[in-house]
């Protein structure tokens, strides 16, 4: 078996497997290099890749490559049929080792524009979003994560046509023989990966968050001088907001959400993109109106599918904490007990008249009380966050703020803390309903989260940036 067969000049001509003579190197990823070449049985232009195997390296490590190349091929093959994933046209073996044929993609990577142009308009940015979330959907659906979506491994062809692309590092669910290492590119890594977490679909979209964070801003939002800088970041800084604060934004920091549990879906941020492009008329084409055999778009199905109904992502609704329940309930009980101490006292000793009316305003008063905290106990505490905005109901009453109202909110000591849109919205604000502890200024200190069932700063924080850009 050849130690060394990573690309170099010495390959080019050179006819793999009898049939693909090698034109030229067009790339290289974590375990192969990427060559242009020509079939010269069907005298078509086709991509195959080679495996890089380093010189001196050992049995095991070369079949543990060999057997990542194999896992490729088979993943990606599972995703034929959708345009933003390269096709696999077929795997051969030559010199000892498996060469994968693709389909020839004219294109330029994401990295590449990037480094050329800086960041893009956030059209195409949602465009470029959109394909990857489309290819990322249907590749968790089979089981598969990519594990390395980055700018670099994203191509732009020359029709437009977006395409996601090395999957020589995916993981496969069904596949348990590769061991689930630290891989892929640390900038672009999610924060569990580097707790020892297996990869799973919401890694991919961390770093497609990533992408297309580095996208519309021109900078990746982690990368540091080192790469222990950079881990750093990944896990505890948060990326600098954007300045133009709309649903694209939205999406892509629900996306970054350092809890795999909370962070946004592919699926829900697919939906909140297609919502966005639809009310800003950024055109997005169903993949069924796209030929495989030519991979070209059929203009006018294209524009069919580009009147996508959006979707709303559903309220997050928190209801009353169980001890907040349970104290309601416990205030009942006294209350009607105290109300009915003194009747049940008469049974056993006969009460004078003058005794007989003060227990009579006892009960009422006490009655009054078992009524007013049954009232408050049919009506129990909740907040909801919702695209319409956050609404909180607190000892009966309810407090509502739209997102036009709403310049900020978070969680602040266990508080969900809300800045006004302007400094005097407050005082209209208290006017039509006085707010649940009023702070200083224009922010309200709006509910504990301990007085809520399931609460959490990093689930709210997460609710609130999921649908607060849908309120446009």
């Amino acid at each position: 078996m050849s130690s060394e067969l990573s690309g170099g000049v010495e390959s080019v001509g050179r006819v793999v497997a009898g049939r693909y003579r090698l034109l030229d190197r067009i790339g290289s990823g974590a375990y192969g290099t990427v060559w242009r070449a020509i079939d010269d049985l069907l005298d078509v232009s086709v991509a195959v890749k080679e495996v890089r195997i380093r010189a001196g390296e050992s049995e095991q490590a070369t079949a543990e490559l060999i057997t990542r190349v194999e896992r490729e091929a088979r993943a990606v093959a599972k995703l034929r049929e959708h345009p933003n994933v390269v096709t696999i046209l077929d795997v051969v073996r030559d010199g000892d080792l498996p060469w994968i044929v693709m389909e020839w993609v004219p294109s330029i990577s994401l990295a590449q524009v990037l480094h050329e142009r800086g960041a893009l308009s956030r059209e195409e940015t949602a465009r470029i979003g959109l394909a990857i979330l489309d290819a990322l959907v249907t590749a968790h659906s089979a089981g598969i994560v990519h594990r390395d979506v980055k700018p670099a491994n994203i191509l732009i062809g020359d029709d437009d046509r977006v395409v996601l692309v090395d999957f020589g590092v995916a993981a496969i669910a069904s596949d348990p023989t590769i061991t689930d290492g630290l891989i892929g590119t640390l900038a672009y890594m999610a924060p569990e990966l580097f707790e020892g977490a297996r990869a799973l679909p919401a890694t991919d979209v961390f770093a497609l968050g990533v992408t297309l964070y580095c996208a519309m801003e021109g900078a990746t939002p982690f990368t540091r001088a080192t790469d222990a800088a950079t881990i750093a970041a990944v896990l505890r800084e948060n990326p600098r907001p954007p300045a133009s604060a709309d649903q694209l934004t939205s999406t892509v920091l629900a996306m970054l959400d350092k809890d795999p549990l909370t962070r946004i879906t592919a699926s829900a941020a697919r939906s909140r993109l297609v919502a966005a492009a639809d009310s800003s008329r950024i055109p997005v084409v169903d993949p069924t109106a796209i030929n495989h055999d030519t991979r070209s778009i059929d203009p006018i199905g294209a524009v069919d599918a580009m009147r996508t109904e959006p979707v709303q992502p559903e309220p997050a609704r928190h209801g009353e904490a169980w001890s907040g329940r349970a104290a309601g309930l416990l205030s009942i009980l006294v209350s009607v007990g105290a109300a009915a101490a003194p009747w049940t006292a008469e049974v056993l000793i006969d009460l004078p008249d003058w005794l007989r009316a003060v227990a009579l305003f006892w009960s009422a008063l006490l009655g009054c009380w078992a009524v007013a905290f049954a009232y408050l106990f049919s009506r129990p505490d909740f907040l909801s966050i919702g695209p319409a905005g956050i609404s909180y109901r607190c000892a009966g009453e309810d407090f509502t703020l739209t997102w036009e109202q709403i310049r900020s909110a978070r969680v602040v000591d266990d508080h969900l803390e809300i800045e006004l849109a302007d400094g005097t919205q407050a005082t209209r604000y208290r006017e039509r309903r006085t707010p649940p502890k009023p702070a200083t200024g224009s922010t309200l200190v709006f509910c504990r989260l301990t007085d809520l069932r399931g609460a959490s700063a990093a689930g709210m924080e997460s609710a609130i940036r999921s649908v607060s850009g849908t309120a446009g």
